[in-house]
């Protein structure tokens, strides 16, 4: 009851606080990557392009996140939050509606289509060996073969100040992610300055039913993460 009369807003700023202590608490809060200049980057590069499928609205939406991101250099041992990086999706900063996938329900939301932007920036982080401190799987699987952009498994849902995606440069060099969106596709770039070994991601379905499917994520036939999905119409 106390939950329905809290104002969204309110409860956004608290969750967010919330966030700040574990933060702390966990040793991140001076280790998040900041704009800086690295003339050095780029040598190398790894890239995963996916169909965007998308409206107008959707493309405008990760366009402004590119900008926020792009500058972005991350240091070895330093931490990428994609929404330290994008900050608050508002109306009065470009974002617009867009159709999100919310406690398993389509809807219109500031800043909706920005997943398919944190579930590449996952998907590059992986196959680069670059270190998954956050990430959430979408809790219902609205697709089927013929309509899925992203490989069930390699999504990464975030909502602002409930869910992030976090990812650590375990790696002895700089790293950038660059993001290129074109008429009908939306590539993400890592982006390093000395050669990488890059994993093979692979990911396998271990059970599934009416009901829901559960997903292995393997990272060199190693297991990483499980994820599970309801069924759109369960």
């Amino acid at each position: 009851m106390i939950r329905q009369i809290i104002p969204d807003n309110l409860k956004v700023n608290i969750h967010i606080l919330k966030n700040s202590f574990i933060d702390f608490f966990n040793g991140h809060s001076f280790s998040y990557a900041k704009k800086r200049v690295h003339n050095e980057l780029p040598i190398n590069a790894f890239s995963i392009t996916q169909d965007l499928k998308s409206n107008e609205f959707k493309k405008q939406n990760i366009i402004i996140a590119k900008s926020y991101i792009e500058p972005i250099t991350i240091l070895p041992g330093e931490i990428f939050s994609f929404w330290k990086a994008v900050g608050k999706p508002a109306k009065e900063r470009g974002f617009v509606e867009s159709r999100s996938l919310i406690n398993g329900k389509t809807i219109e939301s500031l800043g909706g289509g920005l997943c398919q932007l944190s579930g590449l920036i996952y998907l590059t982080s992986l196959h680069c060996g670059l270190e998954i401190l956050e990430r959430y799987n979408h809790s219902v699987d609205i697709y089927d073969e013929t309509t899925r952009y992203m490989p069930l498994g390699g999504d990464a849902t975030v909502a602002y100040g409930y869910k992030d995606l976090k990812v650590r440069n375990n790696l002895k060099h700089p790293i950038r992610f660059k993001i290129n969106v074109e008429k009908s596709t939306v590539t993400v770039t890592v982006l390093h300055s000395n050669k990488i070994d890059i994993n093979q991601v692979d990911f396998i379905i271990k059970k599934q039913n009416s009901e829901f499917k559960v997903v292995n994520t393997m990272i060199n036939n190693n297991k990483l993460v499980t994820s599970t999905y309801k069924n759109c119409h369960a």
